[in-house]
């Protein structure tokens, strides 16, 4: 399996207000993943992107999933979740099959599967992540997008 970390860090926390895609977003700065495959890793690489979009690129041939796992090492805030939105309709429920959260005190982490399947070649997901303030409890969104080729 294909695994890669994205390093999350809020910048300013904006909560959220209406809507999902009409609320703003908090301005959060948002690492290029950084591929944790186990060697050799294939060539081209399957993960790129500069953070704010993602490509998740598999050899061809390939029949597994990749995993992606956002952290955000800061105590002041604790994912909640993801939320996906295909362009062609849906949530990204045949897409990404698997989401887990993990929070301890000095922070959390976010690991999706990407389960690769061939009728989402091509498709460009939006996606937000939940994120709540710990001091007052509110709730708001960061605003990323994945690709798949």
């Amino acid at each position: 399996m294909f695994t890669a970390t994205v390093l999350l860090s809020v910048e300013k926390f904006v909560p959220m207000v209406g809507i999902y895609g009409q609320s703003p977003s908090i301005l959060a700065t948002i690492a290029p993943p950084h591929d944790t495959s186990p060697p050799p890793a294939p060539i081209p690489p399957v993960f790129s992107g500069d953070g704010q979009t993602i490509v998740i690129t598999v050899p061809p041939g390939y029949n597994g999933s990749v995993l992606l796992t956002y952290q955000l090492p800061d105590p002041r805030y604790v994912m909640l979740g993801v939320a996906f939105k295909s362009p062609n309709g849906g949530v990204g429920r045949l897409e990404f099959r698997s989401v887990g959260i993990s929070r301890d005190p000095y922070g959390s982490q976010l690991t999706v599967t990407d389960a690769c399947v061939d009728q989402c070649i091509g498709v460009e997901f939006s996606y937000v992540i939940l994120v709540q303030e710990v001091a007052t409890g509110n709730i708001g969104v960061i605003d990323p997008g994945i690709e798949n080729e």
